[in-house]
This record gives structure tokens, sequence and C-alpha cells, in this order.
């Protein structure tokens, strides 16, 4: 964990800030602070950790029994799609600022892009100026100093085995020896379609992803950042809020407004049966009203029941995104670890 010297002085509501590198100044309540400095944006974590309420966090305990299984390629159905707003939509009062200059600095053109671009063009005209690439360095230190972004958490003592158990929570997710963004679901409403489908009672549309701890591009910041790719849309995790970066625009839940609802899916697995689930049942591709192998097709391999994670982020500022994990029973430490640090 980072610390930096530092001393203060208050004057009613706001604190002004002495230190090594220069003057800053900051403003909020007991528990929680955030302000600028010469190094960029801080955030304080106080006595009372940070000063946010209690987001609900749900969980349904028995797995559904009707499971879902991934559509086959070419089937047509009425897929519903899982999508959070635009970004322009997840906005955050007391991130205002912060959300202007990240997404100021986003728009920004990168030198060292447009220099490799000009340097490749008079290349093609006169290869000896392949050596104006030697200043691309130059170029990418100027990039950075433009568009980085300083967000510095002061963490006092006590609050750092809640921010412990915060990155705990996520290391069972990137543990997962698979996860996935489930982007869209089908219901399979009439008996063929059940019997066709291995008697599923969803399609599930499911890309593979990979869940890490990574800053956005261009921050800099003294705490590890769990990152979750969601489509066109990255969710990152940090001590105080959810930024949620599409493109080169940037939006923000507040953890008073993210809600958390877990559960244990069963899925019926035509791939690689992961070596961390959990194999509940039996079925086939194709079954009869009974359940049992359907001996029209002769091609009808026996496939797996697993039981799976799954977890939905979701706010009432129009974040919603699902996703799957091979592990069962993950979730429940995650929705703890988001109450313990609001």
């Amino acid at each position: 964990m980072g610390f930096y010297f530092r001393k203060s002085f208050k004057f009613g509501g706001m604190r002004v800030n002495f230190s090594k590198s220069g003057v800053g100044f900051s403003g909020g309540v007991k528990g929680f602070r955030i302000g600028k400095g010469p190094r960029g944006n801080y955030i304080h974590m106080g006595a009372n950790g940070i000063y946010y309420k209690k987001t609900l966090n749900g969980r349904n305990n028995r797995p559904s029994s009707q499971p879902s299984i991934s559509p086959e390629p070419g089937q047509n159905y009425n897929f519903q799609d899982i999508e959070s707003s635009d970004v322009a939509n997840l906005v955050d009062a007391s991130s205002e600022e912060l959300l202007k200059e990240i997404n100021e600095k986003n728009r920004k053109v990168r030198f060292s892009v447009l220099w490799t671009i000009i340097s490749v063009v008079l290349m093609l005209f006169n290869p000896a100026l392949i050596l104006l690439l030697l200043l691309l360095p130059v170029f990418i230190y100027v990039d950075k100093r433009r568009k980085n972004v300083v967000l510095v958490y002061d963490i006092e003592s006590e609050n750092e085995e809640k921010l412990q158990k915060f990155y705990e929570s996520f290391n069972e997710l990137i543990n997962a020896r698979k996860k996935w963004h489930i982007p869209s679901v089908a219901a399979l409403n009439t008996t063929y379609d059940k019997k066709t489908n291995a008697g599923a009672a969803n399609l599930v549309k499911r890309s593979e992803i990979r869940i890490d701890f990574s800053a956005p591009p261009y921050f800099v910041t003294n705490v590890k950042v769990p990152r979750i790719p969601v489509g066109k849309q990255t969710l990152y995790f940090f001590p105080d809020k959810v930024l949620v970066f599409e493109k080169k625009r940037v939006g923000c839940v507040n953890y008073k407004d993210l809600r958390v609802r877990y559960s244990n899916v069963r899925f019926i697995e035509e791939s690689k049966v992961p070596s961390d689930t959990r194999v509940v049942g039996r079925t086939w591709k194709y079954v009869n009203k009974n359940g049992g192998p359907d001996k029209r097709y002769s091609d009808n391999p026996e496939l797996p029941i697993v039981e799976y994670s799954r977890i939905n982020f979701f706010s009432d500022t129009g974040l919603n995104e699902i996703i799957q994990l091979s592990k069962p029973d993950i979730g429940e430490k995650l929705a703890q670890a988001l109450e313990t640090v609001q």
C-alpha cells in the first residue's frame, strides 16, 4: 500500500494539505475525503471506512433446476440482450470532476501514434528516414504526461484488512478455470425446442473473458484494480467506485448504487468440463418427452450437466452485466467485500 508524507490544516469542511510536491485541497465527510493534489486525485479511507451506504447483494441459494445450454451456430431464436446503458448515463455526482478529467484526457490525440504513422509514410519515399522512429520514445513520454490520470488512495491502517478482503474476493474470480461474459439469452418455450436442445430451458450466448488486476490505460494509482471485461465495456473496481470504460469514454457507478446478485446455475456443457466445476447430472443432445435419449437420432451424445456460478452486476443508473464462472459457490465473498468497503 503506497503512502506519502503530508501535513494538513483544516478550515471548516476544507482541508489544505502540504507535501514535498506542493499544495492540495480536499473536502468531504468523516471517513471519506476526495480532493486534488500536486500528484493528482486522492481518496482518504478513514476510521469508518469509505462513507457509502450498504448495497443490496442477494443470493439465490438453490441452483436453477432448469439448465441452460449454448446455442448451435445458425440457430434463430429471439435473444434478449443483457447490456448496460451508454456510459454517458453512468454518472455519479461525487465523481463528476474525476470523470471530466478522464474523458478530456482520453480524447487527446496520442502523439506517439501520429508520429509513427508519419514516419512510416515518409519511409516509403526515403528508407533512411527510419531514423525518425528514434524519436518515438520522446512522444510516448509526452503522451504519458498529457494523458496520465493520477488517483492516489490514502488508506488508514484499520481499513487495510477490508481492502485485502476486497482483493481476495476477486482472486476467487481470477482463479476460476473458466470465466465467461453473458451478452444475451433466449427462452426455449416449446417442447420441440427443449427436446432438440438437450432438454434446456434457455439458450445462453457466452464469450470467454480474462479477469485480472489491471489499472485502466494511462492511470497511475497506488492500489490494485480488479478488471472485468464485459463485451464492449470494461469494469474497473476501485476501492470506492466502479469505473466503466467504453472505447474513449468513461462512466462511473458508486458502490452505494451497485447491486450484486449471485447464484449457482445448471449448465449443459458441450465443451471440455473445467476441472473446478461440479457435475450434477447427465442428459443427451436430443431428448424425448421423458428426458431420456431420443433414439431417432444416431448421433446423440451424452452430455454432462454442470453447476457454475453466475454473478449479475447492476444498478439503477443503467449498469447490467452478467458473468459466469466454472467454479460453483463463488459470489458471496465478493458481495460481502463490496459491502465492507462502502
